[in-house]
């Protein structure tokens, strides 16, 4: 748990690598764009940057990125699909530099997306936004999963709770486990040092999944939208510090 200050800026550093692998990504994700020609940008960004990608070979996962268009939630696998206008896409990387996992995840707007979408883009990032304000050190990681619930119900969506954010270090998935939605308890107390990824997912529609064939793709039962927004963050006794922070890449909220 104790992390030294070289520990910490390793960390940081392979967190800015990270947000931009995603930026590369999301510059280049437009109608037209198949989804392979993100996934060969992600790979060389993360070569050219001295580290892997995190997911590629974990558990057996085929590839860097998560690509989830539409209704896929999570765990998309990058295949032979061109965005069209109008489509959102969930971008999920994962970075391993220096000893050290990060992990984030934005969901883009392909195109001119209808104002539902958008709704579900700002308020799942919002509620990312909330969950974090409670990421401070003597807080319990309940009270982190209070505050994502509280916002991503007072913006009418849904919420997966089968997906939850994680614990993230040497390993790229560690405890504590990060509910969506307050599970009952309080849980473990949030300690200095703590990196934690946090990861609302959010829907339109009803809370029923289908898991595709392929092992990993998660898609929703009813065929509406999902948006996925994470970022990894180290408690400090000052307060939380992201290391991926995802500003850049969500100017198109600004006026949502």
């Amino acid at each position: 748990m104790l992390k030294t200050e070289q520990d910490i800026n390793d960390i940081k550093e392979g967190g800015a690598h990270l947000v931009a692998i995603l930026k590369a990504v999301a510059d280049m994700a437009k109608p037209g764009v198949n989804l392979l020609q993100l996934e060969d940008i992600a790979r060389k960004e993360a070569e050219a940057r001295g580290g892997r990608p995190s997911f590629l070979g974990y558990r057996g996962y085929p590839s860097a990125l998560c690509l989830s268009p539409n209704n896929t939630i999570v765990h998309g696998i990058p295949k032979d699909y061109t965005l069209k206008d109008g489509d959102i896409l969930a971008v999920d990387c994962g970075f391993f530099f220096k000893g050290w996992h990060t992990d984030a995840a934005v969901t883009l707007p392909i195109g001119t997306i209808s104002p539902e979408a958008t709704r579900l883009l700002a308020g799942t990032y919002s509620a990312l936004l909330a969950g974090t304000d409670q990421a401070k050190v003597g807080n319990r990681i309940g009270q982190i999963s209070r505050a994502i619930e509280g916002s991503l119900r007072g913006s009418n969506l849904t919420i997966f709770r089968s997906l939850v954010g994680h614990g993230v270090g040497r390993e790229l998935h560690e405890d504590p486990m990060v509910p969506n939605f307050h599970a009952g308890s309080a849980g473990p107390a949030i300690q200095a040092g703590q990196t934690l990824a946090l990861e609302p997912i959010a829907g339109l529609g009803r809370e029923d999944i289908n898991e595709l064939d392929d092992g990993w793709t998660l898609e929703t039962a009813d065929g509406n939208l999902s948006a996925h927004f994470e970022h990894t963050l180290i408690a400090t006794p000052e307060g939380p510090v992201v290391v991926t922070p995802l500003t850049e890449l969500v100017d198109f909220l600004k006026n949502a």
